[in-house]
């Protein structure tokens, strides 16, 4: 049900993805709509995965902020480490985007790539590297019990990795080296499993695929 793959590039790893229904994205298939059916957010994710499918791939929108986490990671990676008291060569710290690209899949239908997986603390980890802004309103107001309501989408995305590594919690970390005082560049909190919401998402995946293959066999039986 659930498979791990090792891509040998970002490339490579991007076109594997191309129509699953991501962790990174799955907070928008979440929401309820009318009559048991998927919800408008969700109908229009399902039309980009088509598009994903059946279209050119669309160049890809890069902005500062991107650039900038994408350069940060590795140094958060190693913040988390050090803070924690792991050892980041060690075999229990898997980061992801190096030596090939890891992406879980369940059913063939969705997937997720967890920044970290620790399989010795059971736990998978989430790194964001936002403006100096939002790091602070991260630090400051974050706790466990309001992460879901003010960070829906990490929290669907965390919760989702969980299940795909058959982790016990997740964490989430906010890292900003342009902050002046060390200590407060970064920021982890910790997020166990929830069962119930995983679930929820498991449903939401099936109906949400049930809704995209349909449209697939209108559009490829479709003989105008």
């Amino acid at each position: 049900m659930i498979k791990r793959f090792v891509l040998d590039t970002r490339e490579t790893w991007k076109d594997f993805r191309k129509g699953l229904i991501t962790a990174s994205q799955i907070n928008r298939i979440a929401a309820d709509g009318k009559g048991g059916n998927i919800s408008q957010g969700a109908e229009t994710y399902v039309y980009e995965l088509i598009e994903a499918i059946e279209a050119e791939e669309t160049p890809d929108f890069y902005s500062n902020a991107m650039e900038w986490g994408n350069e940060q990671e590795p140094q958060a990676v190693l913040r988390f480490c050090q803070e924690m008291g792991l050892d980041v060569n060690s075999d229990d710290v898997i980061y992801t985007s190096i030596g090939g690209f890891i992406f879980f899949t369940y059913k063939d239908i969705a997937g997720g790539t967890p920044d970290i997986i620790l399989p010795k603390l059971k736990a998978s980890v989430e790194i964001k590297c936002p403006d100096s802004k939002t790091h602070l309103k991260y630090k400051l107001t974050l706790t466990a019990e309001n992460f879901q309501k003010e960070l829906p989408k990490y929290y669907d995305q965390m919760q989702f990795n969980t299940f795909l590594t058959n982790s016990e919690k997740a964490y989430f970390v906010s890292f900003d080296p342009r902050v002046k005082k060390e200590k407060h560049q970064y920021f982890c909190i910790e997020i166990p499993r929830d069962e119930a919401r995983i679930e929820h998402l498991l449903n939401k995946i099936e109906l949400t695929n049930n809704f995209k293959q349909e449209l697939l066999k209108q559009l490829n039986n479709d003989s105008n």
